[in-house]
Formats: structure tokens, sequence, C-alpha cells
């Protein structure tokens, strides 16, 4: 599924690429929580961040939003715990032509990765739907 991008994140992803010499694969801005997420390529969150932070830090400045970096995988196991560090399994499955992310997390982690009111999972489902093609993401 290819991925569209209003003008908005055109602007932001292009700002992002020029300071920190950095490929963008997908950016979603939520005004709600003032937080822009960007996916980047396997291997680049280093140069992304900067040294000390600064590429970070200096864009958020400029922008005047917070900012949050994934690294991009081709291996759905890899992307999603990417997405969801506190992660200690991923399992994939696909049922009656719906594929389903299947993600186990301890007990105590469970409300920090669903996030107030379902906003980290939405992200997460958002992200994993438009870079990998999920249907379903489930936190067990």
């Amino acid at each position: 599924m290819p991925i569209i991008f209003d003008t908005e994140s055109i602007r932001l992803v292009a700002l992002f690429e020029k300071l920190t010499g950095v490929s963008v694969r997908d950016c979603i801005i939520d005004n709600n929580s003032n937080y822009v997420y960007f996916v980047i390529d396997e291997g680049d969150v280093g140069r992304a961040i900067g040294k000390k932070g600064n590429s970070v830090k200096n864009t958020e400045n400029l922008i005047k939003k917070n900012i949050k970096i994934f690294e991009f995988s081709e291996d759905i196991d890899k992307f999603a715990k990417n997405l969801i560090p506190q992660a200690n399994s991923v399992r994939v499955r696909n049922e009656n032509g719906r594929n389903i992310v299947e993600v186990i997390v301890d007990k105590k982690n469970k409300a920090i990765v669903i996030g107030r009111d379902g906003r980290h999972l939405k992200l997460y489902k958002e992200l994993l739907q438009r870079n990998h093609d999920i249907n379903e993401l489930t936190i067990r």
C-alpha cells in the first residue's frame, strides 16, 4: 500500500531529511499530543539523532513539536519490536486473509504500550498497516 503524505507531512519530512541527512520512509503528525513520528531506514537512527541528540533537538526547536523516531525493517517481527521495545515476543499470523500481529509484553508494561486512551496502540497499528499491510495488532 503506497503511503500518501499531506502538505504538512511533506514539509516536515523535507526539513527532517535536510537537517539530519537521513531518508524518511513514513511520517505521522499527531497534533493532539504535539508529536511527529518518523520511520527511517534501517541503521540510520544514530545519524538521525546526532551527537548528543543535537539533530533531533534542533529539528524539534524549529518545528515546535516533539519527535519520535522508529527504525524500519523489512522483517515484520523486527519492525514491531522497533515500534514496541517492551515486546517480549512477536507473532505474525494470517487468518482468513487478514494479517495479524500479536505482541506479548510483561503485565507491568502493558499500560505503557497501549497508552492513554489507546493512543500508542492506534499509532502502532497505523504504522504497521502503512508499512507492512497489517490488518490487526493485538497486545497480550
